[in-house]
């Protein structure tokens, strides 16, 4: 689903913190059930090869091996994986959803080098895994194909809630170690997005740590149940949300006691993560590769203000001229191609002036009661936690084309926009919102919903009418959706692909 122009922006996710813009993405054309437990060690016997760096002629190498009765040199799996991608920027209501088709080299030995060096390949591989892990025919498939067993997987028979968390567990023998991995769900996961705004108003970000904490201990089961007196290995990944549970599982896990693996072998790749973790915490790990796109709002938010961290070491992706780069990728991507903003008596010359200067408004207010801002933590969790939580709950529980029209109805009526944001008593956008709940026979409690509606506008009022001025201020000079475009997953695998070629040009 593709959110474009402001006023939808404003009232119905920037209000909300817009951190998870991609999870609703639907799944249904599949590229393949679930390998059976044969089919799976088929496909990996036929993939398995020697490494070009023990010998290309492996045959030979057996046969002397043997001759010598020396044990025979270890082989790896190297095998192409396919993995589907649902487009979500493909303009017009009526476009193309066919998923892309993106292959992934996975290889065994990608995991016998240290964590602490970032490998290239192995990004590319561990954002194929984060995509992949959607769902569970697709995550299923793909753990299949590349050699891991006893794969279980948390919460995906469950509808989503605030409460629950998506992510896979499995193992695979490497040499003599056992390479686990932890694989968070970035994608579909429904009202588990609430949980990004329950911030809390001291300590690690309050969602992701209570989340995390219960992925550390369930790793610590899984590990005694399949790899107990094993030399460890962990490969850790997510996207978004899923990016940040995966950086506040590493950080228990690097600074804890409970799981043995050196950092050497413990390979975290994170995508366009939100910042969950208080500075104390947010080490800054040589073996976390934090990828980051300094012009997505997600990746800012919640603001540096909170005092919230990543850990790891951070890999700048942005590049201004993702417009063309998109539209290389697929001419049906229309992402505006960014021209200089005026704002505050200046210029803004890139998406990252622009994002800072968003922030900047939305959670720098002067001059305002302490009711109605949100500069701090403290005043956040006081003044809207709550109520964004309840509102993202009954915009999650309807169906997703309710959704496409309620959003549709927003953009295409600016009157009605309007008219919703200049009644800040909130009850222009109940009676908005009630006929969308009621088809879709979403119950509500009548004065929380009304209380729920007001903050929301309060929000849209007080925090973000400096945002709307500058809109309507430069509407022919730029446009801040690319703010919410450069947080798709496709844009993601753009730019990393360009972060990689303009690296290895470099060092041509």
């Amino acid at each position: 689903m593709k959110i474009k122009r402001g006023l939808t922006i404003i009232l119905l996710m920037s209000a909300l913190m817009i951190s998870g813009c991609n999870n609703n993405q639907s799944s249904s054309q599949e590229s393949s059930a679930p390998q059976s437990s044969s089919e799976a060690s088929q496909s990996s016997s036929e993939a398995i090869s020697s490494s070009s760096e023990r010998g290309s002629d492996s045959s030979e190498a057996k046969s002397s091996s043997s001759s010598s009765s020396l044990p025979p040199e270890p082989t790896y799996l190297k095998k192409d994986i396919t993995v589907q991608l649902d487009p979500g920027l493909r303009a017009g209501e009526d476009a193309d959803k066919t998923p892309y088709d993106l292959t992934f080299a996975y290889d065994d030995e990608l995991f016998l080098k240290s964590a602490k060096t970032y490998d290239e390949n192995l990004s590319m591989l561990s954002f194929g895994a984060s995509i992949a892990t959607a769902n569970k025919t697709r995550g299923d498939a793909f753990y299949n194909a590349a050699g891991f067993k006893d794969i279980t997987t948390h919460d995906y028979d469950k509808t989503p809630t605030k409460d629950t968390m998506g992510y896979y567990l499995a193992h695979k023998t490497i040499d003599n170690y056992e390479l686990v991995t932890v694989a968070f769900r970035g994608f579909e996961y429904g009202l588990e997005w609430a949980n990004n705004f329950l911030i809390g108003k001291t300590g690690d970000h309050e969602g992701f740590a209570t989340r995390g904490a219960e992925a550390y201990q369930d790793l610590q089961n899984y590990l005694a149940k399949y790899c107990a007196n094993k030399t460890l290995k962990l490969w850790i990944n997510g996207y978004s949300r899923a990016g940040a549970l995966s950086q506040v599982l590493s950080s228990l896990i690097l600074k804890g006691d409970k799981v043995n693996v050196t950092a050497e072998n413990m390979f975290v790749y994170t995508f366009e993560a939100p910042a969950g973790l208080l500075e104390e915490n947010a080490v800054a790990y040589e073996n976390v590769h934090s990828i980051i796109n300094d012009g997505d709002l997600v990746a800012a938010i919640p603001p540096a203000s909170y005092g919230l961290k990543r850990c790891g070491v951070e890999h700048q992706i942005y590049d201004i001229n993702v417009a063309t780069m998109m539209k290389e990728f697929d001419e049906k991507i229309e992402i505006p191609t960014f021209t200089e903003i005026n704002a505050d008596g200046g210029k803004l010359t890139d998406d990252t002036q622009v994002l800072s200067n968003v922030v900047g408004k939305v959670f720098s207010k002067e001059n305002l009661e302490d009711d109605v801002v949100a500069n701090t933590r403290e005043q956040y969790v006081n003044n809207y936690q709550e109520h964004f939580s309840i509102m993202i709950a009954y915009v999650f529980a309807l169906k997703e084309e309710t959704r496409a029209s309620l959003l549709n109805a927003l953009t295409s009526d600016l009157m009605t926009a309007m008219m919703i944001i200049a009644d800040s008593s909130g009850a222009s956008l109940a009676e908005f919102l009630k006929p969308y709940l009621e088809q879709d026979h979403v119950a509500y409690e009548e004065e929380t919903f009304q209380a729920s509606c007001a903050v929301l506008i309060k929000a849209v009022i007080n925090l973000f009418n400096g945002v709307l001025a500058m809109m309507v201020d430069n509407s022919q000079k730029g446009d801040l959706t690319r703010l919410i475009d450069m947080h798709y997953p496709e844009v993601t695998y753009v730019l990393l692909n360009n972060m990689h070629n303009k690296k290895n040009t470099n060092q041509a």
